[in-house]
């Protein structure tokens, strides 16, 4: 007569082991990102503006994102990508970033030279040349392709504060 024995979990791994086996699992899933890449591709819905270059090749463009916290409000920024591709984050790098945005438009006036137009902008982050090594699908081979970025407020003196330094309204 033959003979069945049921073999418990204890039986190939001790508790302790079984516990160190469960961590080190725990421990390569949250720094790998369990398989995830980690990038994050803004959805078209956030997308506010998407302007392309005067050569076809790129397109700037305008994100509005939930700002989230307890205050709530947005955040935008903007991204020079490719023509037609998405953002995705974190290998598409922001050139401006602001928390408050009035009558907002992106402007290429040169091959070469986007402008940032809007009325009252609070910015948290700017940078005022862009690269084509910064995108992945970039000329490979060729030299870099640099694009100026320029601030262009309405207003001729001051947009968020007025002359006297006091915060403007927002409409």
């Amino acid at each position: 007569m033959l003979r069945v024995r049921r073999v418990s979990a204890s039986f190939c791994f001790s508790k302790p082991r079984m516990a160190i086996a469960i961590c080190a699992a725990l421990i390569i899933c949250f720094s790998e990102g369990c398989g995830l890449s980690g990038t994050y591709t803004v959805p078209k819905a956030d997308e506010e503006a998407r302007v392309t270059s005067p050569n076809g090749e790129l397109d700037a463009v305008l994100v509005r994102e939930d700002g989230g916290g307890a205050a709530g409000g947005w955040e935008w920024y903007v991204y020079i990508v490719a023509k037609g591709n998405p953002v995705v984050r974190p290998r598409s790098r922001s050139t401006f970033n602001a928390g408050t945005l009035t009558d907002e438009k992106l402007v290429w006036t040169q091959e070469h030279l986007l402008e940032i137009h809007y009325d009252i902008a609070e910015i948290n982050q700017f940078t005022n040349i862009w690269g084509s090594s910064e995108i992945q699908n970039g000329r490979e081979g060729r030299n870099e392709y640099l694009v100026e970025i320029r601030l262009a407020p309405s207003p001729r003196d001051f947009s968020l504060l007025t002359p006297n330094g006091e915060f403007r309204r927002k409409h």
